[in-house]
């Protein structure tokens, strides 16, 4: 899975942090680092990862931004969920979030294989 996002790109300013402070320690910015690519990767397993460019495209960028964010959060704000093992639910706005997303993907998916099928059709006729 690829990362797309970076701290700067939200996760700062969503824990209360500016984007240029610099006061933060190694430790903590690797926390948020790693909590956002778990996050991403939590994104991208739920819905899907056949499309090229659907995580950055202009449409799906910012809810994708949103609710890696707001996962990533959660798990910088409760590290004791990632190093335990322990189960953490996800909370309804973001499943809620993830299934617009799943929604978006199926049907851009499906607008691609509609595509596909037609130039092979094409390709075949002549």
């Amino acid at each position: 899975m690829t990362a797309y996002l970076k701290i700067t790109d939200g996760l700062k300013r969503s824990l209360g942090y500016l984007d240029e402070d610099d006061s933060l320690d190694e430790g903590l910015k690797n926390r948020m680092s790693n909590a956002l690519t778990a996050a991403e990767n939590y994104v991208q397993g739920a819905i899907g990862t056949d499309l090229d460019d659907f995580y950055t495209s202009e449409e799906n960028k910012p809810l994708y931004t949103l609710v890696c964010n707001a996962l990533a959060a959660s798990y910088v704000q409760n590290p004791v969920s990632i190093t335990s093992g322990a189960v953490v639910t996800v909370d309804v706005v973001t499943n809620a979030v993830i299934g617009q997303l799943r929604g978006r993907y199926a049907k851009e998916l499906e607008d691609q294989n509609g595509k596909d099928t037609e130039s092979e059709q094409t390709d075949s006729e002549n």
